[in-house]
Formats: C-alpha cells, sequence, structure tokens
C-alpha cells in the first residue's frame, strides 16, 4: 500500500511538471469586438442604439497621480454600417464642464487674464505605425490616428477634432521635446489633420463684459479635419458620446478600418482638466 502511494505521488508530481501552466503573454490586451450593425444609429449621444450591443468596461488609471481628473472606468461598444465605424461611449462624471479658458476681467490690471475653467474631454487613438503604447513616454516610437472630442470646441459643431500622435526619436517641427522613463530624448507631436480649423481664439483690446469666450467656431469647415462626426450629451452625472468615420477616408492622415483587422488603441478621458491631468486605458485591441 505504501509503495502504491509512493507511486501515485510520483505520478502526481510527474505530471505536474509535464504539464504546462497557462500564462497570459505580455502581448494579451482588452478586446472591443466591432461588429455588423444591423441598422445605422443616430448621433445623439443616447444609448437607445446600443441598449442591445455588448458594451466592454474598460478601467482607466490615472497619469498624475495629484491630478484632479479621476475617471475609474469607461464603457464603449463599437460597430461598422455600411461604409462607416461607429463608437459609444459612456462614463460617470458628477459635473457637466463644458467652459475652456475664458477671459476673466481683472479690474487691478485692468485686463483678461485666463480662466481656471476646463472642459471635459474624450480622445481615442487607433494606431498606425510603429509600436503603439498608451504609455507615451515608454521610450517607444509610433504613429496613431486621434479623435479628440472636446465638450466646448468641438460638441457644439457635431465633430470630434480628427488628428494625430507622432512619438519620434527625429526631432519635428512644432514637436515637444521629452525625456523618456528609460532616458531616450523623444519628440511629440501630435497635428491637426489637413483643412480648416474647427475653431480659433480671440482676443480683447478693452472691457466688454466680466467674462468673455475665448475660442469661437469656424464657419463650415472643410477637410480631413472634420472626418469624426460626434455628439456627446450629459445627463444624470454620465457623459454619452457616440462618433462616427468612414472606414476609409482616403486620407493620408486617417487610419483604414478593414475587416478581419485587429487594431491597437488606447483611451484617454480628461474630467475638466488640463492636458497633463487626464486618466488612460491600457492599450485595447479592436477586433473587426
Amino acid at each position: 500500500m505504501k509503495m502504491r502511494l509512493i507511486h501515485y505521488f510520483i505520478l502526481i508530481i510527474s505530471m505536474m511538471v509535464l504539464v504546462p501552466i497557462p500564462v497570459l503573454s505580455a502581448d494579451h490586451f482588452q478586446t472591443v469586438p466591432v461588429k455588423a450593425l444591423t441598422f445605422e444609429p443616430v448621433l445623439d449621444g443616447a444609448i437607445d442604439d446600443w441598449s442591445d450591443k455588448e458594451i466592454v468596461s474598460i478601467p482607466l488609471s490615472k497619469i498624475s497621480e495629484t491630478g484632479r481628473s479621476d475617471v475609474e472606468t469607461v464603457r464603449i461598444a463599437a460597430g461598422v454600417y455600411n461604409d462607416s465605424f461607429y463608437l459609444f461611449a459612456t462614463w460617470e462624471d458628477s459635473t457637466m464642464n463644458t467652459i475652456h479658458k475664458p477671459f476673466i476681467w481683472n479690474n487691478d490690471e485692468e485686463r483678461y487674464i485666463r480662466g481656471p475653467q476646463r472642459e471635459d474631454r474624450f480622445s481615442i487613438q487607433f494606431a498606425m505605425e510603429g509600436d503603439y503604447t498608451t504609455q507615451w513616454f515608454s521610450g517607444k516610437e509610433f504613429k496613431a490616428d486621434m479623435w479628440h472630442w472636446k465638450s466646448s470646441r468641438t460638441n457644439p459643431v457635431n465633430l470630434a477634432q480628427d488628428k494625430m500622435t507622432i512619438i519620434s526619436s527625429t526631432p519635428m517641427k512644432k514637436s515637444y521635446k521629452a525625456t523618456a522613463q528609460n532616458g531616450r530624448t523623444l519628440y511629440l507631436y501630435r497635428p491637426s489633420d489637413a483643412g480648416d480649423p474647427i475653431y480659433f481664439s480671440k482676443r480683447y483690446a478693452g472691457k466688454e463684459k466680466d467674462i468673455m469666450p475665448k475660442y469661437f467656431f469656424t464657419e463650415d469647415p472643410k477637410g480631413s479635419i472634420t472626418d469624426v462626426k460626434a455628439k456627446g450629451v450629459w445627463k444624470d452625472g454620465k457623459w454619452k458620446l457616440e462618433l462616427k468615420r468612414k472606414l476609409d477616408t482616403g486620407h493620408p492622415d486617417d487610419v483604414v478600418f478593414k475587416r478581419n483587422m485587429r487594431l491597437k488603441a488606447g483611451i484617454g478621458i480628461f474630467n475638466a482638466s488640463k492636458t497633463t491631468d487626464h486618466n488612460i486605458s491600457k492599450v485595447l485591441v479592436f477586433q473587426f
């Protein structure tokens, strides 16, 4: 009996050695399925068209521990209808912030100064070239298509700003020089896509009102910068946002969405915060 037990334990141990324990590889990313839609969603910032779709919860983390932006999760769904890609996103936000850097009159200085108010924002990037990551200062180089929705500067005209994020070891005109976590020198460049600016800033020679807007909209802007249609609505402590873009815009500054592709992406959300203070996802994969 004793010998049988010994043989039994030897067999169990040998099985443990021979059978590998599954380990998630370093390139295991959370997947967002991109489904074929049976009807065209209406861009109205409502969940109605997405209530029966698979909505994925994406955890977010702060890029600044001392920052005010505190969005912990965003829920998204994605689909294709005819020749267009659609994205739905919703996240909790206790306040609606739709004023951005207004001019506030300072009586002592007798001039306008920039106010502290910041708008709520949502951004998503889709990898185009290189080794994409949401950690911009990791030392990796890449180029990504970026859609930047802004509650004050783009939402009123039903758009998200279409632009790019380029991180390279090669200096670029108008780029920002930075030191990566591994000590490398990198250059960050975020140009808008070609076309008319969606908005422009204005200054005031003298006092008009105590608070004046800084930004105004370009009338009927054209070009690749306007490729992404969008509408966000804040209600009951939540933002709900819908975005739409053609699968292939024909523009060189846009990613092309293709059937059966696995596309790396990343999300950032700004809760009335500055550019250096927001919440980001890990790298995601959109499965078309």
